[in-house]
């Protein structure tokens, strides 16, 4: 006679990591506890490897005229500081730009666009 299999154990394995996993609340954890989780949880970056964001264009900020004396209010949304003429600019596949710089590093560690939130995918 064979053994019965319970074809419910699997059901009831993930019931129980959910009902675990709703009952950690890291605001009331010790400092050792939160070391423990993050080993136990582990790390993933969400961002673009550094290669992938040096692949993105870069373009140098020009104004929108030349002969006007009123001053550009365009601003990137990272840093919130206007461009000024001359200043790197990186440009994401949605047609978005920011400073290189502010780009770079929000895209290490956020794969998507601040403005639109479209993950920045790079065609090969």
């Amino acid at each position: 006679m064979l053994p019965q299999r319970n074809v419910f154990y699997p059901i009831k394995m993930i019931l129980a990591t959910r009902i675990f996993w709703k009952m950690i609340d890291p605001d009331n954890m010790t400092y050792e506890e939160l070391l423990d989780l993050g080993e136990t949880v582990g790390t993933q970056s969400r961002g673009l490897p550094e290669e992938l964001i040096n692949l993105l264009p870069t373009t140098k900020y020009k104004s929108n005229s030349i002969f006007s004396r009123k001053k550009s209010e365009e601003r990137c949304v990272i840093c919130q500081m206007r461009y000024r003429r001359g200043d790197r600019q990186i440009n994401l596949p949605c047609k978005h730009m920011y400073h290189t710089e502010c780009g770079s590093k929000w895209l290490s560690i956020n794969k998507t666009c601040p403005i639109c939130n479209k993950e920045v995918l790079l065609e090969e």
